[in-house]
């Protein structure tokens, strides 16, 4: 049993240290060179808990889904349901982008760019974790139309892309252009559209389907 905690809380460090290489190298930086200097360990002493970098990349991006998840989802489902619960994710996802270096960011954001036209286990990895953070930000838009602060005829996936694309833009002026009017621009950007979405705003226009496009 002390020999498997310890297993388990060597593989949490090696884990925390990818964390940290991909917040600011990106997954091409999480080699296991790079990652057993950090960590203090030969490449051996890696490979007795990861067989590949492939299974590192595979351990980090669920690991980093946790922390996303304890860190953005779980404090903001404590406000109540509807448009506050979906105003608090939204302050914590841009809070979490803004925040420095090594303890936050999207480090995900960068595994989309590195693997968008590459195929295998990587990109799959990476591609539930996004289809599954929409789906929960959809599910809350369906939540605040239910309460009566939204519009019955909105558009939920329209609302969540534009909503992501106001958060990717703000990752991309926040920490490369490095903007200082970044977060305000962000801000400003999801009051307008939290605002479309309420009862008695005209419609938005309908998303049009991949068939349509």
């Amino acid at each position: 049993m002390n020999a498997q905690r310890f297993t388990q809380g060597t593989r949490s460090l090696i884990l925390q240290a990818a964390f940290e290489i991909v917040c600011v190298y990106g997954f091409a930086g999480v080699t296991l060179g790079h990652l057993a200097r950090k960590v203090g360990m030969s490449k051996s002493g890696l490979f007795a808990h990861f067989k590949s970098i492939e299974q590192v990349h595979l351990a980090l991006i669920a690991y980093a889904g946790e922390v996303f998840r304890s860190d953005v989802i779980l404090p903001a489902l404590e406000s109540d349901a509807g448009l506050p619960r979906l105003e608090a994710t939204m302050s914590k996802w841009l809070e979490w982008t803004a925040r420095p270096g090594t303890f936050g960011g999207s480090p995900l954001i960068a595994g989309f760019f590195e693997f968008d036209d590459r195929e295998g286990a990587v990109r799959d990895a990476l591609l539930e974790q996004e289809v599954a953070w929409r789906d929960h930000l959809r599910q809350l838009v369906v939540e605040t139309i239910e309460t009566g602060a939204f519009r019955q005829d909105l558009n939920s996936e329209q609302f969540v892309s534009e909503l992501s694309g106001i958060c990717y833009s703000f990752h991309v002026s926040a920490r490369f252009l490095r903007s200082p009017e970044s977060q305000a621009a962000a801000l400003l950007a999801v009051d307008g559209l939290l605002n479309r979405a309420k009862s008695g705003t005209p419609s938005m226009p309908p998303f049009p389907s991949a068939s349509e496009g």
